[in-house]
């Protein structure tokens, strides 16, 4: 139990560096949510929310709205989406170049590595065993 409410604690502290609007809107909840998780689910939670702490920081058009829902599972049209086709190509051609580009290593030997054994020789010596 001590370790769950130190990584709640350090949760804690890392919601604290979301911009102020937003962790005086979400992180209530979010800590809520975390006191339910289970303990295999916290490397994926601290990684979540670092990756959406820098996103939040970086990125300008993701700026929180400030208005508040009018009542308990309200939807809240936050804006137009950011997401416009050009940036779906560069995000596109971008998983294109990585992915060749990782097919073109898989097919290069940057270390000597000794060639494997042949079948037979393998075969050979269990018999004899």
């Amino acid at each position: 139990m001590r370790a769950k409410r130190c990584l709640l604690y350090a949760y804690g502290l890392l919601l604290r560096l979301y911009p102020a609007v937003f962790r005086e809107r979400f992180a209530p909840e979010m800590l809520q949510l975390a006191e339910a998780a289970e303990p295999a689910e916290w490397p994926l939670i601290f990684g979540d929310t670092s990756l959406a702490i820098a996103r939040s920081w970086f990125d300008a058009a993701a700026a929180p709205s400030t208005a508040l829902p009018a009542g308990p599972n309200a939807y809240l049209c936050l804006g137009e989406s950011p997401v416009t086709p050009r940036r779906l190509f560069q995000g596109f051609a971008l998983s294109i170049a990585l992915i060749l580009g990782l097919c073109y290593l898989s097919t290069q030997r940057f270390w000597d590595l000794p060639p494997d054994p042949p079948c037979a020789a393998i075969s050979s010596e269990k018999a004899l065993r």
